[in-house]
């Protein structure tokens, strides 16, 4: 951890590289400001260039040399020279030494801190430098004087002068991954790179700070920054240094604004003299923005707010927050953040003398995403002035962070009178439902907004719990209704579009759901600021309904976007939806190790606001992933952590968690039972009527070597008429009656579908099925074809990807014994199976004569060498 890699200098390196092959070129100078890594790229490139077997050697110029003469490169003299009092001797010797080392091409020699250099030293280096004795390797701090002598060199055309540039946000990534071992979620890279600026010194001096701290720890394996902290001590000490220099009108102005930056030029100037904001300008401490005609200031880097405050006492930081709060009440609160920076500052410095923006601050607290800030605000403004507001506010906070029972206590089981009975109801309803999954008790508590003002917002929340609760049908229908109003509030039409466009996927109607999704876009685009969770909920719903409808290349683009946007946008905590979303679609198209990533990931960024319980969900995802991926017992245990959260609520996902507990037990090479399972999931979505969801539930059983699906499925395909559930009657079809044409037809639906690994499933099977049938050339080109597909599915392993006599020749029961015997006894077999141990034996003897083999040992290999063992 101490030790960083090097990287994102490629470029630089070679164009190093290329100057020193160039005789005519006498050196680089590299400049750049403290932190970029000038010294790193100087040695790197100068150990290149003495794996050639060119001779190198380093100045390191210091400020204490500095007052000697030739005192930095005194140890360029020949070991056997002795002084004589004379410069030119000096400067002879030294010239003809370089001369000796560098045999029949130069020397070349870095010089760090080259502005640091006694007039001497850098007189000796230029004339090595102009005469072609050695080649310069030169740093220099960017705004900072250097010598005549060294300064001539890139003036006079002697040596190239490269900007060492922060390095880009890829290169920040690459080192990141590199030190950080596992996964680094999207909020924290996010963080990282703005703090860091791609400044190489500057982030490792973040990381080792974060670590010891406990602000940056890692859990289901991701890293993930918990909460604020403060630069490690060398890099802190650096920033008050500079700090130091300035005077202290203009420190004050930083302090002002490490208390509330950005701040506008209208309220600062309040609180400070414009002459000391100027000075703190042209000292490059505070730097300004500019928005139309608006000017605000922040401090120049991000890093000196957290310095600064880290150094502050406590009353002067409450002191500096008064006066800001003090001068923004004083005019209008004219930007959207004012009331939340205002209400920060009322309780930071203990002021709460308006409740009213205590309460306007916590929801646009909720609006960003930060319902930790939210909650604090929200409790402040209950303890300022109690009340049913207040209450609905704090309990609805609450519960977006998953903390129903704390929500349930803080609300009246009673409805109040007057204008909070709607946003009440909202808050009970989301309790009872998501809190312990009484959909009933949370319908009768929204009818209890009937006929107030308002009161289409409990019809909104409604149907989002009828959509979680499976009943796609009355979500739809009340949806509808919503929609069909002139008078609506905005946030229930919202929440109508997007139950509408995802319970459309559910039902088949693909054609429905990207008309809904598009009218509530139409809505959530024109009044982002007053509902910018709108797109977030919209885009989410248009990408599980392609999940659903089995069209992965939508579905992706959706989600994939949508966390790129949210994370680069002003409220990155929106994130863990799409980015669990996302794993869900990898999983799909066969990419286990992605969709592993993606999970754990959203499933870190959940805790603490996991509003609608998706944690239970991402975890049942992960598990199916972790199975297909080869370690079921890992995915036992992300499945064990999914069980224990079930409470009633979300029976939209029934049907995948049993697809999950399948998965595990396929791994586990418990294939009938898998089989089994599958059809139990096929069971629930029929029951709340899925469609989409049973279609694909019935093809997992028969991926597993489940019968009697295919008659069924092709009735799915007729009633649904999507591409994917008529793909899914094909490769079942081609499955049951060993049919290559038909499982290549279903194969090549599959992957214009983005579904690679049954693609990859079909085309193997059909690469057996025309072996089968003599056909060896068409049998070579899908299974050419197979592993084409296959080569994008990360290592997954399924039974269907079988590609020796274990698939062709075993019925399902022996091949599902045969799997075990390769790590299990027979009592362990039949104790897992149900089983007796004579069963077992004797289906394991029908297995070896139609393998052709004797015994364990020789199955051991096989199984081995057929890419189908997934046993622990």
């Amino acid at each position: 951890m101490r030790l960083w890699p090097f990287v994102g200098r490629e470029a630089e390196i070679e164009s190093i590289r290329a100057s020193f092959s160039d005789i005519g070129v006498s050196g680089v100078v590299l400049t750049g400001e403290a932190g970029v890594g000038k010294t790193w790229l100087a040695r790197e490139a100068l150990d290149g260039i003495a794996s050639d077997g060119i001779t190198t050697c380093w100045v390191a110029a210091t400020a204490a040399m500095g007052s000697i003469p030739f005192g930095a490169v005194a140890h360029l003299l020949p070991d056997d020279w002795r002084p004589d009092g004379d410069g030119l001797a000096v400067l002879s010797a030294i010239a003809t030494n370089a001369r000796k080392r560098g045999g029949r091409t130069r020397v070349a020699i870095g010089v760090d801190d080259a502005h640091l250099l006694d007039d001497a030293s850098a007189a000796v280096l230029s004339h090595l430098a102009s005469h072609r004795l050695a080649f310069l390797l030169i740093t220099v701090r960017r705004g900072v004087e250097t010598s005549d002598a060294i300064t001539a060199l890139w003036k006079d055309g002697f040596c190239h002068r490269t900007e060492v540039v922060p390095l880009p946000v890829s290169a920040v990534d690459e080192l990141l991954d590199r030190v950080l071992p596992g996964d680094v979620d999207g909020y924290t890279r996010r963080a990282l790179h703005q703090r860091s600026e791609g400044n190489p010194l500057t982030l490792r001096e973040l990381v080792l700070g974060a670590i010891d701290s406990g602000a940056l720890s890692q859990d289901y394996g991701v890293w993930r920054l918990a909460h604020d902290f403060a630069p490690h001590e060398r890099l802190r000490a650096l920033l008050i240094g500079r700090l130091d220099g300035i005077s202290a009108d203009a420190r004050l102005v930083c302090d002002l604004l490490a208390c509330g930056e950005p701040l506008s030029l209208s309220v600062l100037e309040q609180v400070a003299d414009l002459a000391a904001v100027e000075q703190a300008e042209t000292a490059g401490m505070v730097t300004a923005d500019r928005s139309g005609a608006r000017r605000s200031m922040r401090l120049v880097h991000p890093l000196y707010r957290e310095v600064i405050i880290d150094a502050m006492s406590a009353a002067r930081a409450r002191q500096l927050r008064r006066r800001l709060l003090e001068a923004t009440l004083s005019g209008p609160l004219r930007r959207r953040d004012d009331a939340l920076r205002a209400a920060v500052w009322q309780v930071e410095c203990g002021l709460p003398v308006r409740p009213d923006l205590l309460r306007s601050g916590a929801r646009q607290a909720v609006d960003r995403a930060d319902l930790a800030l939210a909650e604090r605000l929200a409790r402040a403004a209950r303890s300022a002035r109690p009340g049913a507001q207040a209450d609905a506010l704090l309990a609805q906070i609450l519960e977006y962070r998953g903390r129903s029972a704390e929500a349930a206590a803080v609300l009246s089981t009673t409805p109040p009178s007057g204008p909070g009975r709607v946003r009440w109801a909202v808050a009970r309803a989301e309790t009872l439902y998501w809190g312990s999954g009484d959909a009933d008790a949370a319908e009768r508590t929204l009818d209890l907004a009937a006929g107030a003002p308002d009161g289409e917002l409990a019809d909104g929340i409604r149907t989002w719990i009828l959509l979680f609760d499976a009943r796609c049908p009355a979500a739809l229908q009340l949806a509808d209704e919503l929609l069909a109003s002139d008078s609506a509030h905005p946030q229930a039409v919202v929440w109508a579009a997007a139950a509408a466009t995802a319970a459309t996927g559910f039902l088949g109607r693909a054609d429905l759901a990207a008309r809904y999704y598009q009218q509530g876009l139409s809505v959530a685009g024109r009044r982002q600021a007053e509902l910018p969770w709108g797109t977030v909920e919209l885009g989410i719903a248009r990408s599980l309904a392609g999940l659903v409808l089995g069209d992965l290349h939508v579905a992706w683009e959706i989600a994939d976007d949508g966390y790129r946007e949210v994370l680069s946008g002003p409220s990155p905590l929106m994130s863990p939806g799409f980015l669990g979303f996302r794993g869900l679609i990898e999983c799909a198209q066969g990419r286990p190790k992605s969709a592993a990533a993606s999970l754990r990931q959203a499933i870190v960024a959940l805790e603490g606001r996991d509003t609608f319980r998706l944690t239970r969900f991402f975890l049942a995802a992960l598990a199916t992933a972790t199975a297909i991926g080869g370690d079921p017992a890992a995915a036992r245990t992300w499945m064990d952590q999914a069980d224990r959260q079930a409470n009633g609520a979300n029976r939209l996902f029934a049907p995948w968690t049993e697809l999950a507990h399948a998965w595990i037990l396929a791994a586990e090479g418990s294939i009938t039972e898998a089989a089994a399972r599958c059809g139990r999931a096929a069971g629930l979505a029929q029951a709340s009527g899925l469609p989409a969801v049973e279609a694909m539930a019935r093809y997992h059983a028969v991926r597993l070597g489940g019968a009697g699906e295919q008659a069924r499925l092709k009735e799915l395909a007729g009633c649904l008429d999507t591409p994917l559930a008529h793909a899914l009657a094909t490769a079942s079809a081609g499955l049951s009656d060993a049919d290559g044409h038909a499982l290549s037809q279903a194969g090549t639906a599959f992957a214009s579908l983005g579904h690679h690994l049954l693609a990859a499933e079909a085309v193997s099977a059909a690469a057996r099925a025309h072996r089968a049938h003599g056909k060896g050339s068409i049998a070579t080109l899908s299974r050419q074809r197979a592993a084409e597909l296959l080569a994008r599915c990360e290592g997954a392993k399924t039974p269907l990807l079988g590609r020796g006599e274990l698939t062709t020749l075993l019925t399902r029961r022996e091949r599902e014994v045969a799997l075990l015997a390769a790590g299990r006894s027979s009592r362990q077999i039949a104790e897992q199976l149900g089983l007796s141990v004579s069963t077992v034996n004797n289906t394991l003897a029908r297995a070896y004569v139609k393998l052709g083999i004797s015994g364990r040992a020789h199955l051991a290999a096989l199984v081995d060498g057929d890419g189908t063992h997934v046993a622990p």
